[in-house]
Order: C-alpha cells, then sequence, then structure tokens
C-alpha cells in the first residue's frame, strides 16, 4: 500500500495503544469544519509492539468508534508508529523520472534498511534538487515492516471500512502543526536557567505527544519534523501513583483520575509532583535532541513545547513545563479554527481536541 496514495473522503483512524481515535474532516474553500469524532478505549492487551494482536477485536472497537461518532464514511486513513519507520533521503539522478525510481528503489533500500527487502513495505516522496549536486535529486525513502500495515488494514477490514492510506503518525501530526502555527506563542529569546537557547539562532518547535506508556518527542521546523524520539514515560505512571496512594486497583485508579473524584490531599500530594516529573522528563528528552547530530553544534534553538495527547489534558501541565524549562509552552488544539457539525459535542471537542492531532491529521489527507 502507497504511504503517500490519497482519496477522498476518508476516516482519520488513529489506532492509540489505550483507545480508537476517530475523526471526519470536510472542508469548503479555506474553512475546515468537523463532521464526526470519537474516542473509544482498547482493552487491555489488544496491541503489542504497538500492532494489532487480534485485529478482529481492534476492528469491533473500531466499529463502535465509528458507531457512536455517527459517521457513514467507509474509507479510511491510518498510521503506523513513528518509531516502526525508517526514513532516509537517498540521492538519485536528476534526470530520473516516477518510474525510474520505482525501479531503482528497492535496489537503494536494501543499503540503509536492516532487513530483507521482501518484509517490508516501500514508498517514496521527491524533495527536489540536492543541495550537493545539481545533477541529483533527494528521494525520501520511507519503509515499515509489513505487519506494520498488514494488521492495521486487518482492524480496519473487520470494521467495515476499506484502507486508503497508510501513513506515518509523524506525518500526520506535521498535518495538523500545520493549522495551528499561527496560535503558538511568541519567540521568548533567552532565558534564565532553561533549555532555550540564545537569539539569533534558527527557532525551532517541540512537539511532546504524551501517551499513556510512551511519549515522543518531534521537533518541528517550519512545519516539517527533522528529529524524533520516544520515552518510555506517560500518564499510566499517574494512575500507579493514585493507585499505590490510595489503596486501589489498576482500574479503580483509572477511573479516579477521568472522573476527577479524588481525595481531598490529592493534587498537593499526587498531582502537583507527577506534573513536576513530566516537566523534567520532558526536558532530559530534549536533551537528546541537543546531544544529536541534528542539532548542529548549537545552530538552533527550541523556541516553544507544543503538547498533545492524553498527558496534555492534566490541567496546568503547560505552565508547570514552561516554569521548570523556561520555553514557552501550550496546548495545542488543531480544530480550533474549525467548525462543526451540528450533530457533533463542541464542548467534548475542546476537552478531547489533544488526543485527535493524529486522527485530524489523518482525517486531512482527504483534503489536500
Amino acid at each position: 500500500m502507497a504511504l503517500f496514495k490519497r482519496k477522498e473522503p476518508m476516516l482519520g483512524i488513529d489506532i492509540g495503544p489505550s483507545a480508537i481515535k476517530v475523526v471526519e474532516l470536510s472542508r469548503s474553500g479555506t474553512r475546515f469544519r468537523v463532521e464526526a469524532f470519537a474516542i473509544e478505549p482498547l482493552g487491555e492487551g489488544m496491541l503489542e509492539d504497538r500492532n494489532p494482536v487480534d485485529p478482529e477485536a481492534v476492528g469491533e472497537v473500531i466499529k463502535r468508534a465509528c458507531r457512536n461518532a455517527g459517521t457513514r464514511t467507509r474509507r479510511a486513513a491510518v498510521a503506523v508508529p513513528t518509531s516502526g519507520v525508517i526514513t532516509r533521503t537517498v540521492p538519485m539522478p536528476a534526470e530520473f523520472k516516477e518510474g525510474d525510481i520505482e525501479i531503482n528503489i528497492s535496489i537503494e533500500a536494501s543499503q540503509y534498511i536492516p532487513y530483507p527487502v521482501e518484509e517490508v513495505y516501500l514508498d517514496f516522496e521527491v524533495k527536489g534538487r540536492s543541495q550537493a549536486s545539481s545533477e541529483m535529486q533527494d528521494v525520501v525513502l520511507v519503509a515499515t515492516r509489513k505487519e506494520n500495515v498488514d494488521t492495521r488494514e486487518a482492524a480496519l477490514k473487520e470494521a467495515g471500512l476499506t484502507p486508503v492510506v497508510v501513513d506515518v503518525e509523524g506525518y500526520a501530526l506535521e498535518n495538523s502543526f500545520g493549522l495551528i502555527m499561527d496560535n503558538l506563542p511568541p519567540r521568548t529569546g533567552e532565558s534564565d536557567g532553561g533549555l532555550n537557547l540564545s537569539k539569533g539562532r534558527e527557532g525551532l518547535v517541540a512537539l511532546f505527544d504524551i501517551g499513556a506508556t510512551v511519549s515522543t518527542l518531534y521537533i518541528l521546523q517550519g512545519n516539517q519534523i527533522i528529529f524524533s524520539r520516544e520515552q518510555g514515560f506517560g500518564c499510566d505512571q499517574l494512575t500507579l501513583r493514585i493507585a499505590e496512594a490510595y489503596g486501589l486497583s489498576r482500574e479503580q485508579a483509572e477511573r479516579a483520575k477521568r472522573s476527577g473524584q479524588v481525595a481531598d490531599d490529592f493534587a498537593e500530594m499526587i498531582l502537583e509532583p507527577f506534573k513536576q516529573m513530566l516537566a523534567e522528563q520532558i526536558g532530559h528528552t530534549l536533551q537528546f535532541f541537543f546531544s544529536s547530530d541534528v542539532f548542529v553544534s548549537g545552530r538552533y534553538t527550541v523556541d516553544s513545547i507544543v503538547l498533545i495527547g492524553g498527558g496534555a489534558m492534566i490541567v496546568g501541565l503547560d505552565r508547570v513545563v514552561a516554569d521548570v524549562l523556561g520555553i514557552a509552552t501550550m496546548v495545542v488544539n488543531p480544530f480550533r479554527n474549525m467548525g462543526t457539525a451540528s450533530r457533533v459535542n463542541s464542548s467534548a471537542l475542546l476537552r478531547d481536541a489533544p488526543l485527535l492531532a493524529v486522527a485530524g491529521g489523518l482525517a486531512l489527507r482527504s483534503l489536500d
């Protein structure tokens, strides 16, 4: 299946570690509208290494989410995790047309991919003339193991949907990010003791997707990702802290966290230290970027931090991150400037928006 193929209309289906997220969008001129959305939790053990273990069971959850959303659209886009994708920029002769690239891409891929070529799906995108040589062009090679795609396709088909696009989570976020760039906080310049660096360097945005068990850092230059890294921390740690502190089962702690029905000392004893810990983890993850080859000896500075995912819904986390790291921080709502269909619960969409960035970016694929 082509990772860059487009058809319309279609749903954005985000198969996350703990929930299925569904978004349907429409467009009239430059105006977007949310036609439908839903979030449906996945049962424990339904995913392993981010892939559906039982596509039939996951398909039932997707079907339920589509039913709750009230959508009749059957075409769908889904994404594989960014960590499950190998991306390389490959130089090819400038005179190569698309057909020439298709013929040669498998040969080139064998040099960059640590798996047999027959075990992966390949796609490519031509980026233009190479800066290294006017006689060459840069071609972005994208590869992922077939199981990453096949299990998702199978789950969509079990839900009665037609897989149209298999994208990459990072690319879907680039789509969503393009809608909120004008809403980013202003550049902060130098900061006292924070991670923001000096003025006069090229400003970047750090986007943190804080999930249940895994959080991912994306560094964006303009609206393109130039660096990404997964780290093993997330909102489940808050659930475990609640369970340990109050002698609850994991399920009881999760319900208490979601409902807000917690003890009087919850904020002081559990929530505020947890937000502090998350802010410090975000800082540690940023340090991986600052020590990477991409950072180019301090050429860049991080101007702002954008939060999405379940962690972004923790009230006040953005303020704590800004205070700890000295970088302007905001929670993203990719639907902020969109209209909503009459059947859409606007207050629920506002509440859940940080969870829907990937699904929204996938839904945008049909509207490019």
